[in-house]
């Protein structure tokens, strides 16, 4: 077994075994399943977790407080007296959580479910009369300045508000419609469109408290509510359902096993937009384009009702084990009803996996790799490794004799921990890649165990931004503490320094025939090897480019269970020997981006956009159209700073001559995305500084007339 890679596995299997030796786990397990899920997290956490907070009573009005938060973020739902009853239990969850019965999720459920079908009910009433846009009126949005209503008829008022914000949007939609109708088309009063917008408006909501009450089961709230005790440990100590659990695996790997068809959604029916060529579903001769489905059946179980279901939850009962027959009952475009089963077959997500470019400008060629997750096989032989992916593309980019690389993390949430120390160590000879330490307070290293290869020693960009998270991280960290590179991108990424394993709960109550989820439990933390820690403070990169989002509130310090910021003893390791002089560097690029105030014009757009989140919505015609006028122009003025006008000259490298149609449009709408990507273009000229500075060649002619 690769080295690297045990002592990876052996790291992460420690808190596990100390589970499964543990004389309490799976002793006399309750009959209630939620019981059974509920105490056996509580005991995982307590005795797995990497820093566990204690199971007291203010971690459960922490609970308490959070779950309420999740069912009803605009306070629309309960009722002040549904507060007054709940309230009791605030210091009663971590008792639930050890060893009672399951109660506060249950008593919480039924009035959630009693208030959703009283609200329906009441829903045609609060529609009846016409909205009157031309008075004084707004909506608070920020959760802590909204009030729960204090009886029937506050709540009413409530949702009316609701509604009258939805018409209002559609109301200016329809005007702006009917502005751009030809003049054969009769043109209706602004009273006609009042009607026709408050009629969306009750449909929509309509549909969205059907989807509440009868396609959201308890299974899915009792899933979310396990998940707020979990994430109130840490922010990515998860807790999933057997479906859900399956979705997280198919975007780690980047594979999934499904029918072949892009899934739409029409009028509330979920629709086959697209079935693609060659796919099960296109085998099977009998689902077509625009075809309804009405219902999903697994195997030879009796089939779901989808009408009224959200895309991705139909998406998550069409998925399934390969080789599994899935049922879809179809209302065809003729307008017959037709079962059709579907075995399921492998289906990649090819945007999932790392491709690359050349962008050529003067005499320079720059490569180019896009890795939008550091995926991994997954148990696979046969998967995919982005490590090895990108090999390839660093290899393909070498015979086009390139002049230096760009890889970009921009967006890059992560994945696996093993993948990123290997693919570190295509840049580096050897030594540590990242420190982890266990809650013991035990550290180890991972290593580059190529025996000292490197694949590529040229010119290296690495480009990343404030959603470049984890797996991300720890490769932008090693490659800035070896010198290797030059990191380039917003003010910090994302700061998730915690490693999680998944754990099925079925193994700790040694019941494998009833599958109750899985907790991705926080185990570790990791470091860099000048051994500080990412978490919180995330990286800072070399040369500093704010993103569109750089002042939104969303990372990890902007989260109240985030773990705390440390440092750890600093390894021993030797930084590249070519490296660029960084004063020089950063002196040159500021000189270009300053010229054009690309920096202070990116932060202060971004700021005034991120302020307009919690603010009050106008439900006054005039005063809401001015501010949504203020916000296009704003973003409109934002999203511009990121395009160039002029093109670059941009190449797909590799491409696969046997690809999917859809494929080969993915990647020409990503060329095209490239081509005028003001970020990108910048990279490349620090690409060309770096070759200057490191003798390797000439500066670029290349003008600064993006």
């Amino acid at each position: 077994m690769n080295t690297t890679k045990s002592v990876f596995f052996t790291a992460l299997c420690l808190p596990i075994v100390l589970l499964l030796c543990s004389n309490d786990v799976g002793k006399a397990p309750v009959d209630d399943r939620y019981d059974r899920i509920l105490h056996t997290v509580g005991q995982l956490l307590e005795q797995g977790h990497y820093s566990p907070q204690a199971l007291n009573d203010q971690f459960s009005d922490k609970i308490y407080k959070t779950y309420l938060k999740e069912l009803d973020p605009e306070k629309v739902i309960f009722q002040q007296a549904d507060l007054k009853e709940f309230s009791k239990y605030n210091s009663l969850i971590d008792d639930e959580i050890r060893q009672t019965p399951v109660e506060f999720f249950y008593k919480v459920n039924e009035r959630y479910k009693q208030r959703l079908n009283e609200i329906k009910t009441n829903l045609p009433n609060l529609a009846k009369k016409a909205f009157d846009f031309t008075e004084a009126d707004s909506i608070v949005t920020d959760y802590d300045k909204r009030t729960f209503a204090n009886n029937a008829k506050t709540q009413q008022e409530q949702w009316q508000k609701k509604l009258k914000f939805m018409a209002l949007e559609k109301f200016i939609d329809l005007q702006d419609q009917r502005e751009k109708a030809t003049a054969e088309t009769p043109k209706e009063t602004d009273a006609a469109l009042e009607v026709q917008a408050r009629e969306f408006a009750k449909t929509t909501l309509d549909k969205s408290l059907d989807r509440l009450i009868n396609k959201i089961s308890d299974d899915d709230r009792f899933s979310m509510f396990v998940t707020t005790i979990t994430n109130t440990m840490d922010p990515h100590t998860d807790f999933f359902m057997p479906v859900e659990k399956r979705s997280w695996d198919e975007r780690l790997s980047g594979k999934f096993y499904g029918i072949g068809a892009i899934i739409g959604e029409e009028n509330g029916y979920l629709k086959i937009a697209t079935v693609s060529q060659g796919g099960p579903a296109w085998k099977t001769t009998e689902v077509n384009d625009g075809d309804l489905i009405l219902k999903i059946g697994e195997g030879d179980k009796a089939p779901v009702d989808v009408v009224g279901y959200d895309i991705p939850d139909g998406v998550k009962l069409i998925r399934g084990d390969k080789g599994t027959t899935v049922k879809l009952t179809l209302k065809k475009v003729d307008g017959t009803i037709k079962v059709v089963p579907i075995v399921r077959e492998e289906l990649k997500l090819e945007e999932t996996f790392a491709k690359s470019c050349t962008i050529k400008d003067g005499n320079q060629k720059t490569g180019y790799i896009y890795l939008p997750k550091f995926y991994t096989p997954m148990g696979d032989e046969g998967g995919r490794s982005c490590a090895a992916d990108v090999a390839k593309e660093v290899m393909k980019l070498q015979a086009e004799n390139v002049d230096g690389i760009v890889i970009d993390l921009r967006d890059n949430g992560g994945g696996s921990l093993y993948e990123v120390v290997q693919m570190v160590g295509l840049f580096i000879p050897d030594g540590p890649v990242v420190q982890v330490k266990n809650g013991d307070g035990r550290s180890s290293f991972l290593p580059d165990e190529d025996n000292g290869k490197v694949l590529y020693s040229g010119p290296l960009v690495v480009m990343v931004n404030e959603f470049s998270a984890s797996a991300s991280e720890i490769f932008a960290a090693a490659i800035q503490d070896y010198q290797r590179g030059i990191i380039v991108g917003s003010t910090s990424t994302y700061g998730k320094g915690t490693v999680q394993r998944p754990i099925p709960l079925s193994r700790l109550t040694r019941d494998e025939n009833t599958d109750l989820g899985t907790v991705h439990l926080t185990i570790q933390k990791y470091y860099r090897i000048n051994g500080a820690s990412t978490q919180l403070k995330g990286v800072v990169p070399d040369l500093v480019l704010p993103g569109y989002y750089e002042s939104y509130k969303f990372r990890e310090k902007d989260n109240k269970t985030a773990l705390a910021w440390d440092e750890i003893k600093k390894l021993s390791y030797k930084p590249w020997a070519k490296t660029p002089n960084m004063d020089v560097l950063r002196q040159r690029f500021r000189s270009r981006i300053d010229s054009t105030g690309l920096v202070e014009k990116v932060q202060q757009n971004s700021a005034w956009l991120s302020a307009q989140q919690d603010a009050a919505l106008d439900l006054n015609l005039q005063k809401y159209k001015e501010k949504e006028k203020a916000v296009n122009a704003r973003a409109k003025q934002a999203r511009e700073l990121f395009v160039m006008n002029k093109e670059m000259d941009v190449a797909r490298v590799g491409e696969d001559p046997n690809a999917s149609g859809t494929s080969v449009a993915f990647n020409t709408r990503w060329v095209n995305f490239l081509k005028k990507d003001r970020y990108l273009y910048e990279a490349t000229k620090v690409v060309g500084d770096v070759l200057e500075l490191t003798g390797g060649k000439s500066p670029l002619s290349m003008k600064n007339d993006r």
